[in-house]
């Protein structure tokens, strides 16, 4: 398997500031995760309820990862959220963890 991208996991985390309030930060122990993605097909694009061209599957060896955390990547700054988890950590074929990825959508 070719992981060609590292990747940093944001988690909401709850705010230092306001204890009504949450927000994504550096998820230490998921720093620098080697990881592969790939354009998904038109069926993970309606799973991951997003826009065709915008959604992604990812393959990494790294487990850990949970729906709803925010990979940002080291070299492009480019930011995905993470849809869809489905483990393959068996000791049949290649073990790794496939994720569904949506673009994050910034407010521009």
């Amino acid at each position: 398997m070719i992981l060609d991208r590292v990747c940093d996991v944001h988690r909401l985390q709850a705010d230092a500031n306001n204890v009504n309030k949450e927000s994504y930060a550096v998820y230490a122990p998921l720093a620098n995760v080697a990881i592969n993605f790939q354009p998904a097909t038109p069926e993970d694009t309606v799973i991951a309820e997003g826009v065709f061209g915008q959604a992604y599957v990812g393959f990494t060896t790294i487990s850990g990862i949970l729906e709803g955390d925010k990979l940002v990547f080291q070299k492009t700054g480019e930011v995905m959220m993470v849809k869809g988890k489905q483990n393959w950590m068996s000791p049949d074929g290649i073990p790794h963890i496939e994720l569904l990825l949506t673009e994050f959508e910034t407010g521009e």
